[in-house]
């Protein structure tokens, strides 16, 4: 059984180095607020099916979805599929409770932009808005 954990964790380590390796790519291009792995991956949950979810916060990013999508994919490897968002939008999106934005603040595998996510205080995912 520690055999089969051990291997489990070696390929969550795997997977979100190749995430790393796409973030550091990606920055040569353009200028990162932050980036994290999300979903199965970041949670261990993954299976061999499973994509490496990445969050990226950048600026500037196209307005237009086709256009993002294919900055965005440009440097990614086979598997790794991100998500874009401006600092602006990932702001809007923590303020509307987006599920995907808050699980990059709380449980997220931070690639970069540490300081940025930081600013973001983590509160449950599925937690009901204030009284």
């Amino acid at each position: 059984m520690a055999e089969v954990l051990a291997s489990r964790r070696r390929e969550q380590e795997r997977l979100i180095e190749l995430a790393r390796s796409y973030a550091e790519r990606l920055s040569v291009r353009v200028p990162l607020a932050a980036a994290a792995v999300v979903g199965s991956v970041a949670r261990g949950d993954f299976n061999v099916w499973s994509d490496v979810d990445v969050v990226v916060v950048a600026e500037p990013l196209p307005t237009r979805s086709p256009e993002r999508s294919g900055l965005l994919l440009e440097d990614a490897p086979a598997g790794v599929q991100p998500v874009g968002f401006t600092p602006e939008e990932f702001e809007a999106a923590w303020r509307a409770r987006n599920p995907l934005v808050r699980e990059a603040v709380g449980l997220g595998v931070v690639l970069a932009g540490k300081d940025f996510l930081a600013r973001y205080e983590p509160r449950p995912i599925h937690s009901s808005p204030p009284s």
